[in-house]
């Protein structure tokens, strides 16, 4: 269905990769596999007919569907590749569209970006079959921008799948759920229905599950490794109150955690465990004064109960899912780094030389030094996701909240950004507070963990060794 002979793959007009030859039967899977920056992303694109091969290289990807005459057009393409990334949730944040659940998977039998009509009724009932499939029937009314993480992917998995495309893209495209939706979701790739499809996806985990599969590797021209000596120094104990929480937490009138009577003191990193839409992310939001609680409740930072927004965002810093979507995609990678500093998106303020040189010692901590003249958006998405860890830690803060900081970070970056994360937690300099849907992303020096009960709407107390 697609063959390519032999093609270079370019970021920011430069050559990273080259790939082929290398055909795609029907009924294939395949993993495509490579560390960070190696091109895999930029590969699906232009097995969508997103992207061009490098300048004089087009008609080295050809399609062919059924009896179809094999030609170089991308159009070729529409109706019959579907490509699933992390960017197309970002979309969906960054223009903030007014969508429910059932009408973003509705989108998928156009590939538009927003409903343009009404679904026929055959669609209505393909609609209600994907979601039924992926367990997201109770999301129909829901919008799409109060899904949790987990939520969302799963509802544009669905979108996906909607127009049953011959061929299936799936960029990191189990990120952000958790272990019952992950479960799911690989049995529905095994299943009968989708023995005619062929798959290729991109994954950083569940390397098991693909035993059976073909695999292609991809090796970028440059290694963007880190080069970070873990330091353990020990972990602080302190009686020092970072924030103290007590009250209910509802997101849009939904009780998400009742009760709550919360201590966190420095140096007691904290790990929030939960299934999707218990509330993880909203837990996070409220630390970082961006939600509230209900009236009667309060939430104290460093036992100031006067402080204010802009004051509190000068010691907290929160490295969230969809933090790609805020910042415009010419804006370059030194930029939004910088922009931590000041806690906002775009620099209104002046930038000193020691700012920037703190900026060059960050971005030099987490390897994306060769990236920092780079717009953002002709990022991979590993070492987007490095960019957004650097921007985070640039301002030194007090309090740290990571949600699912490692989704989309190869094995060798997720080591090294764990020894940087060490030195910082063992220092007493910060205090971190994560949330994972795996165990491996849980670093040693996580003091404590809590769990958001789905049923009691109660946060709960889970015993760690030490």
């Amino acid at each position: 269905m697609i063959r390519i002979d032999r093609i270079d793959l370019c970021q920011g007009g430069e050559k990273i990769c080259q790939v082929g030859p290398w055909s795609i039967q029907r009924g294939d899977r395949w993993w495509v596999r490579g560390p960070n920056g190696c091109g895999k992303s930029t590969l699906l694109r232009v097995l969508a007919g997103e992207l061009w091969p490098a300048p004089g290289q087009h008609e080295q990807r050809r399609y062919q569907f059924d009896a179809e005459e094999s030609t170089w057009s991308p159009l070729a393409a529409k109706g019959r590749v579907t490509l699933l990334t992390p960017e197309r949730q970002n979309r969906y944040l960054h223009q903030d569209w007014d969508l429910t659940a059932a009408e973003v998977v509705a989108t998928g039998f156009l590939d538009t970006d927003i409903l343009h009509e009404r679904p026929r009724a055959e669609e209505f009932a393909r609609l209600g079959e994907l979601m039924d499939q992926l367990g997201i029937r109770e999301l129909w009314d829901r919008p799409f921008l109060e899904l949790s993480q987990g939520e969302r992917r799963r509802v544009l998995i669905a979108r996906a799948l909607a127009n049953d495309p011959d061929v299936l893209l799936l960029d990191e495209f189990a990120e952000g759920l958790d272990q019952e939706a992950r479960e799911s979701l690989w049995a529905m790739l095994a299943s009968p229905r989708m023995a005619g499809k062929a798959i290729v996806l991109t994954t950083h985990r569940d390397a098991p599950l693909l035993e059976g599969w073909q695999a292609l590797d991809v090796e970028p021209m440059a290694s963007g490794a880190l080069k970070v000596e873990p330091a353990r120094v020990g972990v602080v104990d302190s009686d020092e109150v970072l924030v103290h929480v007590q009250g209910d937490l509802y997101l849009e009138s939904q009780l998400l955690v009742q009760d709550l009577d919360w201590t966190l003191f420095r140096g007691q990193h904290t790990a929030v465990l939960g299934v999707n839409g218990s509330g993880k992310t909203s837990f996070l939001r409220l630390l970082w004064g961006e939600l509230h609680l209900k009236v009667g409740g309060q939430v104290t930072h460093f036992s100031n109960p006067d402080l204010t927004v802009r004051e509190l965002r000068k010691q907290v810093s929160y490295f969230q899912p969809d933090m790609h979507a805020w910042f415009r995609p010419e804006q370059d990678v030194q930029e939004v780094i910088l922009s931590g500093i000041f806690s906002t998106i775009d620099l209104y303020d002046p930038v000193n030389e020691q700012q920037r040189e703190t900026m060059r010692a960050t971005a030099k901590r987490f390897g994306v030094t060769a990236l920092l003249e780079r717009p953002f958006d002709t990022l991979s998405y590993g070492q987007a996701r490095r960019v957004l860890l650097a921007r985070v830690l640039v301002a030194n803060p007090r309090l740290v909240l990571l949600d699912e900081p490692f989704d989309g970070l190869d094995a060798d970056v997720r080591e090294e950004v764990f020894a940087y994360f060490d030195v910082m937690a063992s220092s007493g300099e910060c205090t971190f507070v994560m949330t994972s849907h795996h165990a491996e992303d849980q670093p040693k020096w996580i003091r404590r963990v809590i769990e958001i009960d789905p049923e009691t709407r109660r946060l709960e107390e889970v015993e760690v060794e030490q």
